[in-house]
């Protein structure tokens, strides 16, 4: 895959982007404590504490899922538990749920090349699809040699955005890339490196569905 800078570059950006807003909130909290510690704390400390555990949870999540997606450590996992629970973990206290059966896909296709990092990222993109909420549907089918994960992404609106399909076919340029369309040019460049086709395809009004095919 030849290198360019510009990928670069916008893929550091979407992930600042997303560390930003629990970072910061991290801070504020730390500030409130102490312009609190001359003052009787009442219920504020209480208040501030809890915002510090759950923006530090969240920037943990995140960057879970960050390792795993545009990292070398999403093609060395030797099972999906860990792709799993990271999906899981991105979704948390968002519009939208994850329905992942334990067991699916067995474990085996995990030792495949760049099986568990793609599956995570076609995950992230149909969570992206989503921007009104709904279920992501996690299921599978045959073995190391052929086979095939489906991702269904059920609610609103049920497509790609046009930037986002031709980023995920690669049939734009790199200049052409934006902040909103990163994760799907990395997706598709991600599997077409491991050996797997990645199509978005409507099904209905509110239905969403990727498979990913070797």
């Amino acid at each position: 895959m030849p290198l360019d800078i510009r990928v670069i570059e916008l893929v550091a950006s979407r992930i600042c982007h997303d560390l930003v807003s629990p970072v910061g909130a991290i801070r504020n909290g730390l500030e409130l404590i102490e312009e609190m510690e001359d003052e009787p704390a009442g219920g504020f400390l209480g208040e501030a504490v809890k915002l510090i555990e759950h923006s530090s949870g969240q920037a943990d999540r995140r960057l879970r899922v960050f390792r795993l997606a545009y990292g070398l450590a999403g093609r060395e996992q030797k099972g999906f538990g860990d792709t799993r629970s990271s999906a899981q973990g991105l979704l948390e206290g968002g519009r939208t749920t994850l329905d992942w059966p334990a067991g699916v896909p067995n474990d085996q296709l995990a030792f495949k090349r760049g099986a568990a990092k793609v599956l995570l990222n076609v995950i992230i993109l149909a969570d992206e699809a989503l921007t009104h909420g709904g279920i992501i549907t996690v299921a599978a089918e045959g073995d190391e040699q052929a086979g095939r994960f489906t991702i269904t992404a059920a609610g609103r609106p049920g497509a790609l955005k046009d930037e986002s399909a031709a980023a995920l076919a690669g049939t734009v340029a790199a200049a052409d890339l934006t902040p909103r369309s990163i994760h799907a040019y990395m997706t598709g460049r991600f599997a077409e490196d491991d050996g797997y086709r990645v199509v978005a395809t409507p099904s209905g009004p509110d239905r969403l569905v990727f498979t990913v095919e070797w």
